[in-house]
């Protein structure tokens, strides 16, 4: 189910307070604050990874502060992605970007509303600290981007600091969300990255569901008022790569784009199976929860706890997802 603000204890929607420690959690009363035993962990995580970073934010605006400048006050208001940029602080920024990325972990873990929505607004924040004109992480489309330029670049989670700033970062300029997956599922002598695959495959997922709903509405259109229709339209919940994309809103038909999308989901499909053959039954299979494990060999089953563990859960909340996958592993001719 899609998360949603409720009591982290009961699920109740009503009288909410914050946990006072974190901020993330939510309870509808205090006694369920106090009976919930299991958030002590993670509470203490968060604090202590929200801690750190502001430990490393500190030394950031430290490096960045003109020692000859008597004014010290003025440095704290900066943005902590324009001084990340900034040379002076430029040694100390792998630091801060592995801070900012356990705080992140430390959210995800936490899976709540709150906690997942920050998560993402700090991560994109993390990207934004590269020397570089970072993108804007709001929708697929720059997703897709970030993933296709990890791959044409043959990165892996070490090389990100490594090589950084001797690759571009983020140079990719004709990433189109619509376009075939080929350069991706070719990259790295066709063994492109498991996870980015399975990220690729649900944006593809998400991309055929909006079209398809549109081609819908358009049908529409043959027996309603056209206000009516659009009126019906602004209310769908498309993803940002649609809706503000004006030639495929502007399209009257949508047959020929739902097949050629259709066909990419297919060839990511193909390409996670190809990468590890547990993944796909695993997705589906509602029994099998991730347990979590880093780096094993590609094609072992503690892979796919992994992905899952990071995964599963925007597959779960992405309608009618986990179902398409359903068919195309119980049709294999598809």
């Amino acid at each position: 189910m899609p998360l949603v603000p409720c009591c982290n204890f009961c699920g109740s929607l009503t009288d909410l307070t914050e946990c006072e420690d974190c901020k993330v959690t939510l309870y509808c009363s205090e006694s369920h604050r106090s009976l919930d035993v299991s958030h002590e962990s993670s509470c203490k995580a968060l604090d202590q990874a929200k801690s750190f970073l502001k430990d490393e934010e500190f030394e950031l605006k430290i490096d960045a502060y003109d020692e000859d400048d008597d004014d010290f006050s003025r440095f704290v208001p900066i943005p902590v992605e324009r001084l990340a940029r900034n040379l002076n602080s430029y040694l100390n920024v792998p630091t801060y970007v592995a801070a900012g990325c356990q705080y992140v972990e430390a959210l995800i873990r936490t899976n709540t509303f709150a906690a997942v929505r920050l998560a993402a607004e700090k991560a994109c924040e993390m990207l934004r600290c590269f020397p570089s004109d970072p993108m804007d992480l709001r929708s697929d489309q720059e997703a897709y981007a970030l993933v296709k330029w990890w791959q044409l670049n043959d990165l892996s989670d070490e090389d990100i600091h490594k090589s950084y700033p001797v690759v571009p970062y983020l140079d990719i300029t004709d990433a189109d969300v619509f376009e075939q997956p080929s350069d991706i599922i070719n990259a790295i002598d066709g063994n492109p990255s498991l996870v980015n695959m399975f990220c690729v495959a649900l944006i593809k997922i998400k991309i055929l569901s909006d079209i398809t709903v549109l081609q819908q509405i358009r049908a529409l259109h043959q027996r309603l008022p056209p206000e009516l229709v659009n009126k019906v339209e602004g209310f769908i919940p498309l993803t940002d790569a649609v809706r503000n994309n004006p030639q495929v809103m502007s399209k009257e038909d949508y047959s020929e784009l739902i097949e050629d999308v259709t066909n990419h989901v297919k060839l990511c499909f193909e390409a996670v199976e190809k990468a590890n053959i547990h993944l796909w039954p695993s997705l589906i299979n509602s029994d099998l929860r991730p347990g979590g494990s880093r780096h094993r060999p590609s094609n072992d089953k503690r892979t796919v706890d992994f992905v899952l563990d990071r995964c599963y859960d925007s597959w779960v909340e992405t309608p009618g997802a986990i179902g398409i996958i359903r068919v195309l592993l119980n049709f294999p001719e598809r």
